[in-house]
């Protein structure tokens, strides 16, 4: 989309985030994360039985600016079809056609710059694989004072408290790298959930929201930003699309959140402790992830992250290593939200005896 027929300013999303962002330097050396990225990719893929890729990233070392660019990059991906939609409908002639434009454009451009900035502030680590806009690598992230200060609140050793993080996004990289359909099937669910939301658009509703963004365009882009925008407009059909998104990044984090917890219980027996201190800190997910889950209209709460995590805990103790694998055979196989309240129900299905162990 060429930048005249894009309504947020970016520009200013870009300079806003990084205000808010701040200024980053944390005590983490690139060695000693590449050293406990290696450590972690291998006990990982040897509980979960994912195979550890004959690359795998390079472990970065970002600032928050870096990581607001990354994440502003993906929202301007996300956001397109939005964007291309509302920019064909919006005819408002004369002066005010600009002036309105100029307004929705720049309180979207604060209102994502706000979000992605505050979100910089908060995530320790993260594989960004791309699920808009082109293909490229996953980047393994890492933001130095944020897990600093993350560290001191725990009262945490810094090599164990690395060894931490690092498990659960090695564990991400082996379930991008390890399960050849998994990206593209949540690029499928994001663009078809985007796009019809897109398509769904119609005059009178882009003219009242034009209507009410001149008198607060931060108010109205701050709502479709928490979803309300794609909620709104979902049919019966886009529900159960938002469900299955849903359930699946559910359980890609439940996932991640297993697997650290058993590989830490080889690893160091500290880790458990590590793990009460982090639950009694944790509110909501933070980061990229919940922005992009709010743009989407999904739920993804700390309850969603627990529920995939109790689930993936569930499967392991009646099914073993086997039910954790049978997780990544195809998209079909994947739990629905129903199933992740009832992990017994989701084993009989793919063929999986509870009374496995």
């Amino acid at each position: 989309m060429t930048a005249a027929r894009r309504l947020v300013d970016w520009s200013l999303a870009e300079r806003t985030a990084g205000a808010i962002a701040g200024e980053s330097a944390g005590s983490y050396g690139r060695e000693p994360i590449a050293a406990a990225c290696e450590e972690a990719i291998e006990a990982a893929g040897a509980y979960a039985g994912l195979p550890a890729p004959p690359r795998p990233p390079v472990a970065q070392l970002v600032d928050r600016r870096s990581w607001s660019h990354y994440a502003l990059e993906t929202l301007a991906f996300a956001s397109e079809p939005l964007e291309r939609r509302l920019a064909d409908e919006i005819s408002f002639p004369g002066p005010l056609g600009g002036v309105a434009r100029a307004l929705v454009g720049g309180g979207a451009g604060i209102e994502a710059g706000v979000a992605v900035g505050y979100a910089a502030r908060k995530v320790l680590g993260q594989y960004d694989v791309a699920l808009f806009g082109p293909r490229r690598p996953g980047r393994l992230l890492f933001i130095g004072e944020n897990m600093e200060a993350a560290r001191l609140q725990l009262d945490a050793d810094p090599a164990l408290f690395l060894r931490w993080i690092a498990l659960h996004e090695t564990t991400h990289v082996l379930q991008v790298e390890g399960v050849p359909w998994l990206v593209g099937h949540l690029r499928s669910l994001a663009h078809e959930l985007i796009d019809g939301a897109a398509e769904g658009i119609d005059l009178d509703s882009v003219r009242d929201l034009l209507r009410r963004a001149v008198r607060n365009p931060r108010e109205v882009v701050a709502g479709v930003l928490r979803g309300e925008l794609l909620q709104s407009l979902a049919s019966p059909q886009r529900r159960a699309l938002f469900n299955r998104l849903q359930a699946a990044m559910s359980v890609i984090e439940g996932h991640a959140e297993h697997v650290m917890d058993a590989c830490a219980a080889e690893l160091d027996p500290r880790l458990g402790e590590l793990r009460e201190r982090l639950e009694a800190r944790r509110t909501r997910a933070g980061g990229l992830a919940d922005v992009v889950a709010r743009l989407l209209g999904l739920d993804l709460k700390l309850r969603q992250y627990r529920l995939g995590k109790a689930f993936c805990d569930a499967v392991a103790d009646a099914a073993g290593a086997e039910g954790l694998a049978a997780l990544w055979r195809s998209p079909e196989g994947l739990p629905d939200l129903a199933e992740l309240e009832r992990p017994d129900a989701w084993l009989g299905r793919v063929g999986l005896s509870v009374a496995a162990r």
